[in-house]
Order: structure tokens, then C-alpha cells, then sequence
């Protein structure tokens, strides 16, 4: 076991890599934030964002990016255009066990995101700089997108 390190560093590969025998490939070399991965700690609720393929442990958890789905009838969005900003509400409980953990607005080249807590409000607002998608976090039933058409 005390070999695994230094094998792995000259390989260039993780730990978690050389063990199971799969490398992880980064396809996203420019960087777009549009194809940004969202992962979340199941023990701790940790937030983590790459902008490409990564091997992200938490815990002892090797952390899967979350694949956004589409809005459904009990997570309903509404985005309200005020000024240069978006209005972002999420009509969804916020209770300790069951809320929305973050919201988080994407451009091509910048991502603004705000933390949310239980007992709080499901809202946010964010500068429109070139803002393509909206992303929101359920704590019970993952990730959801929105692409908004245009700003």
C-alpha cells in the first residue's frame, strides 16, 4: 500500500485511477463553464464544481457529477428579468430535510452561485452577463437545469 503514491505520481494518475484501472479524461480543455459538473458529498453535502471530467473524493466517497434534469411539477422555477439582474425563485419546501441546497447561473466564461440553507428562502439573484443556464439542487432529488433562450 505505501508503494500506491509514488506509483501513481509517476504515472500521473489519482490513486483511485491506478486501482481501478480507469483513467479519467478531461474533454473539456477550453474550459466552456456551460459544461460545468456539479458534485455533491452525500455524508456532508459538500458543493464541488469542475468545468471537466475530475476524480473528486469526499469522505472517503468517490463523488459522480450530477446530471441535471428538467424542471418537474414539484420543482418548479421562476426567473423574473429585473434590471441587469435575474430574479431566481424556486417554489419548493425548506425544510431540514428536505430543501435547496444551491442555485447557480452559468455563463460561457463565469459561474455566480449562491448557497442556500434550511428554513431560508429558495431565491436568488444574479448579474445576466451572458447567463445561458440555471442550476438548482434539491437535497432529495438531485440536480435540475433550466437554458434560458436568450438575456
Amino acid at each position: 500500500m505505501t508503494l500506491l503514491d509514488p506509483i501513481a505520481n509517476a504515472l500521473s494518475v489519482s490513486v483511485a485511477e491506478l486501482i481501478s484501472g480507469n483513467t479519467v479524461y478531461n474533454s473539456n480543455i477550453s474550459a466552456n463553464m456551460l459544461r460545468s459538473q456539479f458534485y455533491v458529498c452525500p455524508v456532508c453535502g459538500n458543493v464541488i464544481h469542475g468545468m471537466g471530467e475530475s476524480v473528486i473524493h469526499c469522505h472517503g466517497v468517490l463523488l459522480q457529477p450530477e446530471e441535471a434534469e428538467e424542471t418537474d411539477e414539484n420543482h418548479k422555477i421562476f426567473i423574473e428579468h429585473v434590471e441587469d439582474e435575474y430574479y431566481v425563485q424556486i417554489r419548493h419546501e425548506m425544510t431540514k430535510d428536505h430543501y435547496i441546497s444551491f442555485i447557480a447561473a452559468v455563463s460561457s466564461d463565469r459561474m455566480q452561485m449562491v448557497k442556500l440553507y434550511p428554513e431560508g428562502d429558495a431565491q436568488a439573484r444574479f448579474k445576466i452577463n451572458g447567463v445561458k443556464k440555471i442550476y438548482f439542487y434539491c437535497n432529495r432529488s438531485g440536480l435540475f437545469s433550466v437554458t434560458l433562450l436568450k438575456n
